[in-house]
């Protein structure tokens, strides 16, 4: 049974794949700031090097998934040089431990590397153009993977969304679903638009990749591009709450610091080929997710 090392198991991502990988693997994970209580889980900050080190000799995984990360847009903006520590040192600490103990490295990046002037799918092929300062760090950490010439996927995703348990912040999903159940309005941006990805299936794509021992970059996101607000709407009729609760906006009423790519719509024929299974729709997203939470929002 192959060991994999979670770094971020606080987070949605790195949460649910401790939970849906159990079975399959030895798993360990890692939090920082956010506690987490379990069987093999430690307390770790990536930007220290040598903690870093001392931790991936102790547990000698096959594998390290990276899904830590400062992810707040607007902070990462505010706060370049703890983004800067936390998304490229840290990642870098890691994919550099992963090197030198001859483990596969699994970084998770973003659809913001790029700027949403492709009116066409965006391909692997196509060069980041990053609008924010956490995108750049993301696009950043890709380019020094590719030079530090390490075992490694990066994984590309956009809006995630599902059930996390242990995850520190509430995915965008789980955030409307509240707040609809309270019968409380929203307001929701129209002009930006991406491919919302369920959680599980993002995860079964990464573990169908590393079984595969794929390497290099793979866009994983869900099969929709759809705007936010379409996209909210779409949550409040599965889940049977009003609608008119939901009201459009354009980003620029929001007066946001970091800057929003308007559309980023990527290709996952690449993955969909080598992982030789299927990015979920909107509907099928939701239709999973509402029969995992129940009643529990």
């Amino acid at each position: 049974m192959d060991k994999i090392l979670v770094v971020g198991c606080s987070g949605l991502v790195g949460g649910r794949l401790m939970e849906l990988a159990a079975c399959r693997y030895e798993l360990f994970g890692t939090y920082n700031e956010h506690e987490i209580q379990g069987k093999n889980i430690y307390k770790l900050d990536a930007t220290d090097r040598k903690n870093t080190f001392r931790l991936v000799e102790k547990i000698k995984p096959d594998c390290v998934v990276d899904v830590h990360s400062l992810t707040n847009l607007d902070y990462c903006e505010t706060h370049p040089e703890e983004t800067w520590h936390t998304n490229v040192v840290g990642s870098r600490n890691i994919a550099e431990a992963c090197k030198n103990f001859g483990c596969k490295y699994i970084f998770l990046s973003t659809d913001y590397v790029f700027d949403g002037r492709k009116t066409k799918k965006y391909s692997e092929k196509d060069k980041p153009h990053p609008l924010c300062y956490y995108s750049k760090t993301k696009a950043i950490t890709e380019y020094v993977l590719t030079m530090l010439d390490v075992d490694h996927l990066t994984i590309r995703s956009s809006v995630i969304y599902g059930k996390g348990s242990n995850s520190a912040r509430v995915n965008f999903v789980l955030w409307l679903i509240s707040k609809l159940k309270k019968n409380e309005s929203v307001r929701v941006v129209d002009d930006q638009r991406s491919c919302p990805t369920f959680a599980d299936n993002l995860i079964e794509f990464i573990l169908a990749l590393y079984e595969k021992d794929e390497t290099g970059l793979f866009h994983v996101t869900g099969k929709d591009c759809i705007n936010r607000y379409d996209f909210s709407c779409e949550v409040a009729n599965l889940f049977g709450f009003d609608r008119s609760l939901i009201s459009q906006i354009r980003t620029a009423e929001l007066h946001q610091t970091a800057q929003r790519p308007s559309s980023v719509d990527m290709s996952v024929d690449k993955a969909e080929k080598a992982a030789k299974m299927q990015t979920l729709g909107i509907k099928e997203g939701l239709s999973i997710l509402k029969k995992q939470i129940g009643d529990r929002i």
